[in-house]
């Protein structure tokens, strides 16, 4: 039986978001923001002329592994992605309350859930676990092999998934071991306590909603093991293209698979293929469940990168007048929008309710002292 915390049930019961941290170290050569556009593989013309050597074998796996994380902390209010990070942060020995991390995550995090601030992104997670010498690897196209693999070589890894199979509220989790034996994955968790097990079936429902999406967090001296597991997907770019495809097996199965469809979107816009991603969208925009885009604005993104400020003031209008005014991103996204328009005073107002709903986000800073003064 699952135990619950006050606290918890405060969460679910006035709509926070929660979330699921899969941490993954992106190496410095990597970027957490998604590209302008495909990458380009090159090959030597000697390549050309000769097969590839093989991949590596893989060494079997052990049947069962559980990392050791001894440290627990039962989230705040909405608090799952600083109290996530915090749990994965410990297993490093790097010590931080879930209240520090979130007085600069998520700052205006307010227990009773008026104007608090209910996503927050990988991304932010990624950066603020480089600020503790730890290289983040956001990725998609995840799997349980690759869950497995990564545990096994002592990397506990942040996800976004689902809290409840049967709702769409959001939640980070920190997985730290598997059992093939009873084919389980075993997780920490903020909100439903330590040593979760879920059956790889369940798990996948609640992960797909976030496109198999991941985080891990990588010491230096790790860098290497991570990319040999990784493969061709150390390279973000080429994940996401491979969580094309994923989504697009998916569809083949399934043409009215509504999340496989979403979760292509959002690989197409990382892709940075914008204009499929928005196409794709599109085709389930009315179907998806409430919160989904409380959570993934890519398509919202996908739209800015086109220069179509109607759709993004749209889509943002909806997010921001159903009880969820504080949400940094889309107002910068509001205010790049005004920008290009030559609306210099409405891109001001537009970033500085990006500064008011998180003082500590560098990049709302930027933006509005690139137009102050005007």
């Amino acid at each position: 039986m699952r135990k619950f915390n006050f606290f918890s049930f405060l969460f679910l019961s006035l709509a926070g978001a929660v979330a699921v941290i899969f941490v993954v170290a992106l190496p410095d050569r990597v970027d957490l923001a998604p590209p302008s556009s495909p990458e380009v593989v090159q090959k030597s013309s000697k390549s050309l002329k000769s097969a590839p050597p093989p991949p590596p074998k893989e060494s079997p796996l052990p049947k069962t592994k559980i990392l050791p994380i001894t440290y627990h902390t039962f989230q705040t209010f909405n608090n799952c992605a600083p109290a996530a990070l915090s749990i994965a942060l410990s297993y490093y020995g790097i010590f931080k309350s879930q209240e520090v991390l979130a007085a600069d995550l998520r700052p205006n995090n307010n227990p009773r859930g008026i104007n608090d601030e209910k996503s927050t992104t990988p991304d932010r997670l990624g950066a603020k676990a480089q600020e503790y010498g730890l290289t983040p690897y956001f990725r998609g196209n995840g799997n349980i092999n690759l869950i497995k693999r990564l545990v096994a070589s002592g990397f506990p890894v942040l996800m976004r998934t689902l809290l409840e199979a049967d709702e769409d509220f959001a939640h980070y989790r920190v997985i730290k071991g598997y059992d093939d034996t009873t084919e389980e994955i075993v997780q920490d968790d903020s909100y439903q306590g330590k040593n979760i097990r879920y059956s790889y079936d369940e798990f996948l429902k609640l992960w797909k909603p976030f496109g198999y999406e991941y985080l891990v967090l990588v010491p230096e001296n790790k860098i290497a093991i991570i990319d040999a597991i990784l493969g061709e997907e150390a390279n973000a770019k080429i994940s996401w293209h491979n969580a094309i495809r994923t989504a697009e097996s998916e569809l083949a199965q399934n043409s009215g698979d509504i999340l496989a469809r979403f979760n292509l979107s959002v690989a197409l816009y990382y892709a940075g293929r914008y204009v499929e991603a928005t196409k794709e969208f599109e085709k389930v925009e009315y179907v998806l469940p409430r919160l989904t885009m409380w959570y993934q604005i890519e398509p919202i993104r996908a739209y800015a990168a086109l220069g179509n400020a109607g759709r993004v003031f749209e889509l943002s209008d909806k997010i921001l007048n159903d009880k969820n005014p504080a949400f940094p991103e889309l107002y910068l996204l509001r205010g790049e929008m005004h920008v290009a328009e030559g609306n210099l005073a409405a891109a001001k107002a537009e970033f500085q309710k990006a500064v008011l709903y998180n003082k500590n986000l560098e990049a709302a800073h930027e933006a509005l002292a690139s137009v102050s003064g005007n």
